[in-house]
């Protein structure tokens, strides 16, 4: 969409008839032109109408955080100041929703020499950058990758110097946010706010090694824990962020560190506890130290959180095994206890489905925010996430041709590329039983493993032609149709059920038994261990007894969605005699492999 932006800034405002024909090449389009541009922005918040109706973009700076894109990056220079040094590599990540979805890196000439201690800081030699393109050649397409886009940086001030000296001392038009000063007003306390001392203190996997992609990426990391406290702050749009300084930020002056000086590096769950010994709040983290820190020394942000340090006298920690075991014993004793701060609101979160009116002759899945009875309806769900919904009923437009028109006059934009039942001449019975049927078969997990497959291969296709950012789209709605599968499969199946995937360490599988929506057992193994995993699965079905009481529902979606961001591949399996565990393996570690 980068062009199209281009585009419109140089332009605006300009008419749809001029998008139609010079960006999508439709010189002709016969009276159809604003409707064929509204399909190609789609939702994109950096473009509005006016009241002639033509397009114009949107400043970046009134965007809401939640809908930016940012391009988080990071330079190597010779070691001199700018003016004096120069670039020898450019480094950056294109960030949509929460996501990396593009990447643009390259090594540059300076036509100069690097400085010795730059080249043992960086590994960058003379010789790496002897045949690079120079900084003139490289510049065009890096403004192309950050069109559009709002430009993250850790001490941005030094990066953007170094731009501007390449660009004949003209700064980039983009605004700038700076992770380094955003961490000090809002996380102040610090030792050190390096970008390694950062991404230790988030929890963020990268680790910056002083090469400039490698850089943005950890920086990315860290902007992006940043981002959440924004929000929780009350910060909303872009130039709200851009002009945040620490004497605007509302928050608590750091005390009570002495709380969290005995709580280990390691995953688990806390629990802050007032002086009567009743629990207020129940958290979980990757590192309970650093994760505790965080309350004392003013940087958590949410807006609670003054009341809760005042109150809380003690904080208590358990040790978990995993990330995995955290995030579970959470949930559980969040139920037990009923934490003060962790119920507020909780009764009223909305429960989302997925409806089908059958009453309508093409029923069209849609997201509804209560279940209606009926016989002429069908409900799948609930579930708790609005927009995981919105992200599946995508996913589904795109697997099956759902109704898109009125089927009258000529096929639709959707029907010519084969995506629009009444324009393929599908019938109601036929639409009710491959469209309608199969969707529900699919999201209850009951069949329609090929539909996932095709589009599995067509995000492959988008990132084997270089498409990064469609394929990253394509990714999400694949991973929020999976999720909403192993959930849906899980919670409503009896008995029990094995998940087996790949994990983070080499050569061996997590597996999982989960029975009535609940975690039973975790546990994992190198994947040629039989004995282990067939003394596994007998212990497992020895000490299974049905729970009558649905308790468990929220453990599976747990689950699922801690796969989701960890494997590639997943297997689940009912667990009725030992060796069906071992077929599972055998799956999950031939699909990895044919992944890799």
């Amino acid at each position: 969409m980068s062009s199209l932006y281009r585009f419109v800034k140089g332009r605006e405002p300009v008419s749809p008839e001029e998008v139609a024909s010079e960006v999508l090449a439709f010189p002709n389009a016969n009276g159809d032109a604003r409707k064929l541009v509204d399909r190609l922005i789609g939702d994109d918040p950096r473009f509005s109408w006016d009241e002639r109706g033509m397009l114009r973009t949107v400043a970046l700076e009134s965007l809401k955080l939640a809908n930016a894109t940012y391009v988080v990056f990071d330079l190597e220079t010779t070691g001199a100041a700018a003016g004096k040094g120069a670039i020898t590599e450019i480094g950056a990540v294109k960030v949509v929703d929460g996501q990396i979805a593009e990447q643009f890196s390259t090594l540059v000439n300076p036509e100069r020499p690097i400085e010795p201690f730059v080249v043992r800081l960086t590994g960058i030699t003379n010789r790496m950058v002897a045949d690079a393109p120079v900084i003139s050649e490289v510049m065009p397409s890096f403004e192309e990758f950050i069109e559009g886009a709002v430009l993250v940086g850790h001490n941005a001030r030094f990066d953007c110097s170094f731009v501007a000296a390449a660009r004949g001392g003209e700064p980039l038009p983009n605004p700038v946010l700076d992770t380094l000063r955003l961490a000090r007003t809002l996380v102040p306390g610090l030792r050190h706010y390096r970008l390694a001392s950062l991404a230790t203190h988030f929890g963020v996997r990268q680790r910056p090694n002083h090469r400039a992609l490698s850089d943005a990426v950890a920086t990315a990391g860290v902007f992006l824990k940043l981002l959440k406290m924004l929000s929780y702050g009350g910060v909303e749009s872009v130039g709200e962020a851009v002009n945040l300084r620490a004497r605007d930020r509302r928050r608590i002056k750091p005390q009570k560190q002495h709380l969290a000086e005995n709580i280990p590096h390691a995953p688990g769950v806390y629990y802050f506890v007032d002086k009567r010994g009743t629990t207020l709040y129940v958290g979980k983290a990757k590192d309970l130290r650093n994760r505790v820190r965080t309350y004392f020394n003013g940087g958590d942000g949410r807006r609670k959180i003054s009341r809760l340090v005042e109150e809380v006298a003690e904080v208590r920690f358990r040790e978990t095994e995993s990330e995995l075991h955290a995030l579970i014993l959470e949930a559980r004793e969040i139920k037990r206890l009923l934490p003060r701060y962790n119920s507020a609101g909780r009764d009223e979160r909305a429960n989302w489905y997925i409806k089908f009116d059958l009453g309508e002759p093409y029923p069209t899945p849609e997201r509804v925010p209560s279940a209606e009875t009926g016989k002429d309806v069908i409900l799948l769900g609930p579930y708790r996430s609005a927009r995981m919904l919105d992200t599946c009923i995508e996913a589904l437009g795109r697997i099956f041709p759902l109704k898109r028109c009125s089927g009258e006059g000529g096929p639709c934009f959707y029907g010519q590329i084969r995506r629009c039942a009444l324009c393929l001449g599908m019938g109601e019975e036929e639409y009710r039983s491959l469209v309608v049927g199969d969707i529900v078969a699919l999201l209850r997990g009951e069949g329609g493993e090929e539909h996932l497959a095709a589009l599995v291969r067509e995000r492959r296709r988008l990132a084997d032609e270089l498409e990064f950012e469609a394929a990253a789209r394509l990714r999400d709605l694949i991973a929020g149709i999976e999720r909403t599968r192993l959930a849906l499969a899980a919670v409503n199946a009896e008995g029990v059920h094995a998940v087996v995937a790949p994990s983070t360490e080499p050569g061996v599988v997590e597996v999982f038994a989960l029975a009535d929506g609940r975690l039973v057992a975790h546990r994992g193994f190198e994947s040629g261990d039989v004995t282990g995993l067939s003394r596994f699965a007998g212990e497992v079905l020895e000490s299974y007894e049905r729970d009558t009481n649905g308790r468990g529902s929220d453990e599976v979606r747990i689950v699922a969605a801690y796969l989701r961001r960890h494997s590639a591949a997943v297997e689940a399996v009912r667990l009725e005699r030992e060796r069906d565990i071992l077929s599972a393996v055998r799956r999950v570690l031939e699909a990895d492999s044919g992944l890799m």
